[in-house]
C-alpha cells in the first residue's frame, strides 16, 4: 500500500511539474535547428512557420542552420539537447525514417531520441523527361520498359534522399526496370537531362515545373494523392493506372526524447493553427507543400507506420549511404 502511495505522489508531482513547466513556457528564446543550409528546401519552408511561431509565443525563434551528413549534425545535437521546450528541430522524412535503414552507425535512434512535436507539411515528386523521350505517361514508360532493350536511367538528386526512394518504390510497384543515376544536388540533376545525358528524373515539383512550362522537359506523372497547382495538367500515378503508392514527403517538428507532454502539446497546437492559416497556405503552395495537421500522437503514428513500410523499401533495394 505505501508502494502504491508512493508511486502516486510520484506521478502527481511529474504531472505538477510538467504543468508549471508548460504554465511558464516560453520564458526565453526558442533554437530551432535545421539539417540544411540557408536556402535549402527544409531552411526556405521553415523560417515563414517560425517568424509566426514567435509571434504566437511572444519569444523569438531563432532557426540555427546544420546542414551536412543527411541531417545527421542537426539530429545529434537535437538530441544531446536539453528536454525542456527550448530546442526543437526540423525533420524530414530523411532524419526521421529514411536514415535508420540507410547508415549502419546512425548516431541517434529516430524512434526513440526524437519526439514528435507536429507535421508540418506533405508534397510529392514529378518524373519528367527530356521532350524526346519515347514515353509520354506512365503506362507508356512502364510498357517501354518491360519491352526491354535499352536500360532506362533516371537522374536524381543525392543517394537515400526522398526522391530517390519514392522511385524506388513506384519502380518496384509498377515493375519499371530503371537504374537510378545520384547527382550531387536537384540541380546538376536537371541539368543532366536538359542537356540529353540522362532521358528521365524524378525531384520536387518546384525543381520540375519551370522548365515543363519552358517546354524544356515534359512531366509525366505526380507521386502524390492529388495533382500538383503547378502541373495542373499532369496526372497522379492513380489517375494513370499505375499502383496504389503513396509517393509523398513529409516535413515535421520534434524535440529531444523526454520534453514534458504540455509543451509538447502547446507548441502542436499553435503550429496547427500556424499552417492551417490560408496565409500560410500560399507560402507553402509556392513550394508545392499542402499543410500536415496532426495531434503528436497521431504525428507518432505515422512516423512509425513509415518505418515499417520504407524499411522494407529501402532494405529490398539494399540501399546504403555510408
Amino acid at each position: 500500500m505505501k508502494l502504491l502511495t508512493l508511486l502516486a505522489c510520484l506521478l502527481l508531482c511529474t504531472a505538477t511539474a510538467s504543468i508549471a513547466a508548460a504554465q511558464s513556457y516560453p520564458n526565453r528564446p526558442l533554437k530551432l535547428l535545421v539539417g540544411g543550409a540557408p536556402g535549402s528546401v527544409p531552411d526556405t519552408m521553415i523560417r515563414p512557420i517560425a517568424e509566426r511561431l514567435a509571434e504566437k509565443l511572444g519569444q523569438p525563434v531563432i532557426v540555427e542552420n546544420r546542414p551536412g551528413a543527411a541531417g545527421i549534425i542537426a539530429m545529434e545535437a537535437l538530441r544531446k539537447s536539453p528536454a525542456d521546450g527550448y530546442t526543437i528541430a526540423v525533420a524530414t522524412m530523411s532524419q526521421a525514417v529514411f536514415n535508420k535503414y540507410l547508415f549502419n552507425k546512425l548516431p541517434y535512434d529516430p524512434l526513440t531520441d526524437l519526439q514528435p512535436i507536429a507535421p508540418l507539411v506533405t508534397g510529392a515528386m514529378v518524373i519528367a523527361a527530356h521532350p524526346s523521350f519515347a514515353a509520354n505517361s506512365l503506362k507508356e514508360l512502364i510498357a517501354l520498359s518491360k519491352r526491354g532493350g535499352d536500360k532506362l536511367f533516371m537522374a536524381m538528386p543525392q543517394s537515400g534522399s526522398p526522391p530517390h526512394v519514392v522511385a524506388l518504390l513506384l519502380s518496384r510497384a509498377a515493375g519499371i526496370e530503371v537504374t537510378m543515376v545520384p547527382h550531387k544536388s536537384g540541380t546538376d540533376a536537371v541539368s543532366a537531362v536538359l542537356s540529353g545525358q540522362i532521358p528521365l528524373i524524378i525531384d520536387a515539383p518546384t525543381i520540375i515545373s519551370p522548365h515543363v512550362r519552358a517546354g524544356t522537359m515534359k512531366a509525366i506523372v505526380v507521386t502524390g494523392r492529388e495533382r500538383e497547382d503547378e502541373l495542373r495538367d499532369v496526372p497522379t500515378v492513380a489517375e494513370s493506372g499505375g499502383p496504389a503508392v503513396d509517393g509523398e514527403a513529409w516535413i515535421g517538428l520534434v524535440a529531444p526524447a523526454g520534453t514534458p507532454a504540455a509543451i509538447i502539446s502547446r507548441l502542436n497546437q499553435d503550429l496547427a493553427a500556424i499552417v492551417s492559416a490560408d496565409d500560410l497556405k500560399k507560402v507553402m503552395a509556392r513550394f508545392s507543400f499542402r499543410p500536415l495537421v496532426a495531434t503528436p500522437d497521431q504525428f507518432a503514428k505515422t512516423i512509425r507506420d513509415d518505418h515499417a513500410k520504407w524499411s522494407v523499401v529501402i532494405n529490398e533495394a539494399a540501399l546504403k549511404a555510408d
